[in-house]
């Protein structure tokens, strides 16, 4: 059951202070304010997506005509805990949008077997810009979420938690950087309450290899992606 918490209603009485003639107000008006809001959550991260040096950890891999230099994932575990029961989304906000469509794809993983390549702009977020150019992209998917140390089913919604659809395919789990998709946990469609909410996330990412390839001084990227919470 849903707990919520409820601001202290506030009354104004408003009223002339003329004298009681003919011509005095015979109507008052009562100001009523207030508000419910959920329990208060709060959200962390358990490190960062720290690639290392390119020249070691890089391999170029041709994947769907799409020429880059994968850098594989990591992983990235994040806590939600809440002081009561309470029903929500996680969505994305990246720091840089892609400037134009991407040339080449990401690879999404749920292991190094499982893979797809990515190359909606919507899903895919900027890993900076060198000579005004996109040096490169990187995706971020939600992989697995367990709800009171219970695992959970995932899903998602494009209409702001109108309908849901359940995550089936591989690419389901990306994570769209412009904050437009939520994704949640629960049962089939039906997103669940829960007081403490952990999960996987997985950060891949790929460089454009004219970075690589024409590259005479190092070039470093420090960018990243803001995971905020939508009450439901």
């Amino acid at each position: 059951m849903k707990v919520f918490k409820m601001t202290v209603l506030s009354f104004a009485l408003v009223a002339s202070a003329g004298s009681l003639s003919a011509m005095a107000a015979e109507t008052a008006q009562i100001t009523v304010k207030g508000a419910v809001i959920p329990a208060a959550c709060s959200i962390s991260v358990d490190g960062s997506a720290d690639f290392g040096n390119l020249a070691d950890s890089a391999q170029p891999r041709q994947a769907k005509n799409h020429m880059a230099y994968h850098l594989g994932y990591k992983l990235i575990s994040f806590n939600i805990q809440c002081d009561s029961t309470v029903k929500a989304a996680l969505y994305a906000q990246a720091d840089n949008l892609p400037t134009a469509q991407s040339p080449f794809g990401v690879t999404n993983y749920i292991s190094e077997i499982k893979k797809t390549i990515r190359t909606d702009n919507g899903q895919i977020a900027s890993l900076g810009l060198l000579d005004d150019q996109d040096m490169g992209y990187f995706i971020t998917m939600l992989a697995s979420a367990t709800l009171d140390g219970e695992s959970a089913e995932l899903m998602f919604s494009k209409d702001n938690g109108v309908h849901w659809n359940a995550v089936t395919e591989l690419d389901d789990h990306v994570l769209y950087q412009d904050g437009s998709v939520l994704h949640s946990w629960g049962s089939g469609i039906t997103p669940q309450e829960a007081t403490n909410i952990s999960g996987v996330i997985k950060i891949s990412a790929a460089i454009d290899p004219k970075v690589v390839d024409e590259l005479k001084d190092a070039v470093n990227f420090n960018t990243g992606t803001t995971l905020s919470l939508q009450y439901l």
